[in-house]
């Protein structure tokens, strides 16, 4: 045998296995880059649509267009350059989501229209920076708006100088994609939460669907209930006005005194947390509304002073409660257990759900065992001597150690048990009823609603949402179930999370040195052995 030749022959082949290597490698890269797919491994599918979005995507009607004049550059602010990062990665998402009828988004310049002409011309598209949400039968709406500016003129007295980075920031504080904004050094207020996936949603149902099917949940008004525009943390409703609208549901308050009927719109009426008497008039509308309308009702009602509301316990609303088979004792929920309690805010834990076997309502929140928040509460059972033609559930329970106080306003603190009086824990909280559909032709409640009562109005305020999982979990729920769209109850809650890396250039630098230093090492070292292999 030669052996020149079979040591040139090996170099060959060796050659022909390093071609073949790289051609494998080209040729696979090219046709990744043709497939039209994208698979998700994050965790939790962090950079995919949630369940629930999906779910309430495929009640589009026609299609949606978004379309986006923002031109992408470096010298953006760097909040503005965040912004554009995440709000790709969304836009994308909805790009491929499966729905009915298409999320088209554009990317479109308009100092070249030529390259654009039909988009700008169909929906009137002429400025720059700007996030638009389209639908050719309901026109357009802006999402977002960035003025490009270099900060306010410092040279006037009149105003106080802005850079540019402050303007965006603000721009995007305005517009909603991000929530949870905190203070970092310097004063400068930093987002915690992308909540783009919510603010995007919202925005596509109220164009997709036409605003003559959209429902309406009223919040009533005139007896010092806690309003929908109310912002206050302790005593407002925005937050929950906010979780309505966002599943396509509008929003309204009503004076029950100055009507005759409650309006064809409405699905749901809250009671959150009144200060007064509801009159016989209300009541009769309210008792119509759930009983002949298949309206839902959602009562939240607060421990009061029984002295006050002797000739009228419950605000009124007691009768109302009974014919479903409910009671809501003018009582207070004590509990001497501190671990039962938030040790900065002093919100009270709910933690015990049902037993046996879940209701759907709350089954999601058993299992990802998230807490409820509330203040003082009150206790709703089932009245267990009626013979009611509903089937009622207790839902969510104080705990084992606490109880309901009889007359509390004359009690001691600590107060002593009256074995006769008080009522034991587990003290339900939360209970719902609705018709059994065995007695329902029967009893002429064939067309009855639903009703869900809470012993705390805080369990649905503005701080308690926005503070607790459990609490936003349950409102979203409540929501679905009175929406009649039972399905979304399986779907479990996403937290969401959101993750950034702040550096300057010569940081980004650094980093790009140390990552590139690492294969240039190897290719280093791999000549060496080479050339020494060859040497020896």
């Amino acid at each position: 045998m030669d052996f020149k030749y079979a040591k040139r022959n090996r170099r060959l082949d060796l050659w022909i296995i390093v071609t073949l290597l790289f051609t494998f490698s080209f040729g696979l890269n090219f046709i990744i880059s043709r497939l039209d797919t994208q698979l998700d491994l994050s965790a939790g599918k962090k950079f995919s649509l949630s369940r629930e979005s999906m779910a309430l995507l495929n009640r589009m009607e026609q299609p949606v267009d978004i379309v986006i004049t923002i031109p992408e550059n470096s010298r953006m602010p760097k909040i503005m350059q965040r912004f554009m990062h995440d709000l790709e990665l969304l836009l994308d998402a909805f790009e491929r989501a499966d729905t009915p009828y298409p999320i088209r988004v554009h990317r479109v310049d308009v100092y070249a229209p030529r390259k654009n002409k039909d988009i700008l011309d169909k929906y009137k598209i002429s400025k720059p920076n700007l996030l638009i949400a389209a639908a050719q039968k309901n026109g357009n709406r802006i999402l977002f708006r960035y003025k490009e500016e270099n900060g306010v003129n410092p040279y006037n007295s009149s105003q106080a100088f802005r850079s540019a980075e402050s303007l965006a920031r603000q721009a995007i504080w305005e517009a909603g994609f991000y929530s949870d904004w905190k203070e970092v050094k310097n004063g400068i207020l930093e987002p915690g939460k992308f909540r783009g996936e919510e603010t995007l949603l919202k925005s596509i149902l109220e164009l997709a669907i036409p605003s003559k099917n959209r429902k309406v949940i009223y919040f009533t008004r005139g007896h010092g209930e806690a309003s929908p525009e109310d912002l206050d943390p302790r005593l407002g409703n925005s937050v929950l006005r906010g979780l309505i609208e966002d599943r396509n549901i509008g929003v309204s308050t009503l004076d029950l005194g100055t009507i005759e009927r409650m309006p064809d719109d409405s699905i749901a009426l809250i009671i959150s947390g009144p200060k007064s008497f509801f009159q016989d008039k209300e009541i009769a509308m309210i008792r119509n509304f759930i009983n002949q309308d298949k309206g839902c009702l959602l009562v939240a009602l607060d421990p009061v002073e029984e002295i006050a509301l002797t000739d009228r316990p419950a605000f009124g609303l007691r009768p109302l409660l009974k014919e479903w088979g409910l009671r809501c004792h003018d009582m207070l929920i004590y509990d001497p257990k501190r671990e039962n309690f938030d040790l900065f805010s002093g919100s009270y834990f709910l933690r015990t759900y049902q037993r046996e076997t879940p209701h759907p309502l709350v089954k999601n929140l058993m299992n990802e065992g998230f807490s409820i928040l509330a203040d003082r509460c009150r206790p709703v059972e089932i009245d267990p001597s009626l013979d009611s033609a509903f089937i009622n559930h207790e839902l969510i329970f104080s705990s084992r150690e606490s109880w309901a106080l009889s007359s509390w306003t004359e009690r001691n603190i600590p107060p002593e048990k009256n074995p006769l009086l008080d009522l034991a824990g587990p003290v339900p909280v939360v209970s719902l009823s609705v018709p059994n559909p065995s007695k329902a032709a029967q009893t002429g409640l064939a067309s009855a609603g639903k009703m869900i009562v809470l012993g705390s109005s805080s369990i649905l305020s503005n701080e308690k949402l926005r503070s607790g999982a459990g609490n936003q979990a349950l409102a979203r729920n409540i929501i679905y179930w009175m929406d009649q769209n039972d399905g979304m109850l399986d779907v479990p809650p996403r937290i969401l999370q959101s993750y950034s890396i702040t550096m300057s250039d010569e940081q980004f630098d650094l980093v790009f040195y140390y990552f590139a230093s690492i294969p240039a090492v190897v290719l280093f070292l791999g000549v060496f052995v080479s050339w020494l292999r060859k040497e020896l």
